[in-house]
């Protein structure tokens, strides 16, 4: 991870300026809408929730400042879709060429070269992720519905998220896994029997790695709900730091899984 630090330090900022933006967002919009939510503690009843999300679907097709507000979240977010497979295909770039014994900075040259291709992998897991849906939104709406008025019912969301999870790391690594081979030159396909192979430590370095950032993420809740205040906004600041370090270590904890059986030493 040395020689990417550099890629550290940009993510790091670009992710600084997307939390910036999503901060003043629950500010300015989230804030105020829930300041007026009728909360059992506060006097409120099931009836005066119920006209609570009436009114908030009715100000969701009608409220222009909800509307620019929709509509400003929606492109930001788009745009980071957009821009999240160049940094991907940079990042891989620098690992191949360090595997190659190679020094310098490959991050933009990576990002020219397999931006595209690795973009039409993230539609193939865009498609594919949303693909269960389908089916589980029916489902789930239903619950959801229930839900409103007795929050018990939210527990029977669980099993259907968490297979929808699971199906949704099993599609990105094996994605993941074909950008490796198509990157690299040794085909996508190529890329499978290696996965399947190396099956057992992929899955250990992905839970140990995503425990870490889960970690991160609930370290900064603890400290905003005990400590709010400085402390929480300091630590909120420096948190995409480690879950950036972790995500990069990731990909490549599992490029290096891949390189040790398609390039033997």
């Amino acid at each position: 991870m040395k020689e990417q630090f550099y890629i550290l330090i940009l993510l790091f900022i670009y992710r600084l300026l997307w939390g910036y933006f999503l901060y003043r967002f629950v500010r300015s919009a989230v804030i105020p809408v829930l300041l007026r939510y009728p909360d059992t503690h506060a006097g409120g009843s099931g009836l005066g929730r119920l006209l609570y999300y009436i009114e908030g679907q009715a100000a969701l097709g009608s409220d222009p400042g909800v509307q620019r507000w929709l509509w400003m979240l929606l492109g930001l977010s788009l745009l980071r879709l957009l821009v999240s497979p160049f940094i991907r295909a940079g990042l891989l770039h620098e690992l191949h060429q360090e595997r190659k014994g190679e020094r310098g900075l490959f991050f933009f040259p990576g990002m020219r070269l397999y931006g595209l291709p690795v973009f039409v992998f993230s539609l193939a897991e865009w498609a594919l992720s949303a693909l269960p849906l389908y089916w589980l939104l029916p489902k789930m709406y239903t619950l959801l519905l229930g839900g409103l008025l007795d929050y018990k019912l939210l527990l029977r969301l669980l099993p259907y998220l968490l297979a929808w999870m699971l199906y949704l790391y099993i599609i990105r690594t094996v994605l993941l896994y074909m950008q490796f081979g198509y990157t690299a030159g040794t085909g996508m396909f190529s890329a499978l029997p290696a996965y399947l192979r190396l099956l057992i430590p992929s899955t250990g370095a992905a839970l140990v790695l995503g425990a870490g950032g889960l970690l991160t993420w609930l370290l900064c809740a603890v400290t905003g709900l005990f400590y709010p205040g400085l402390p929480a906004l300091l630590l909120r600041q420096v948190a995409p730091l480690p879950s950036t370090l972790f995500k990069m270590w990731g990909i490549a904890a599992q490029y290096h899984l891949w390189s040790s059986k398609t390039f033997p030493q």
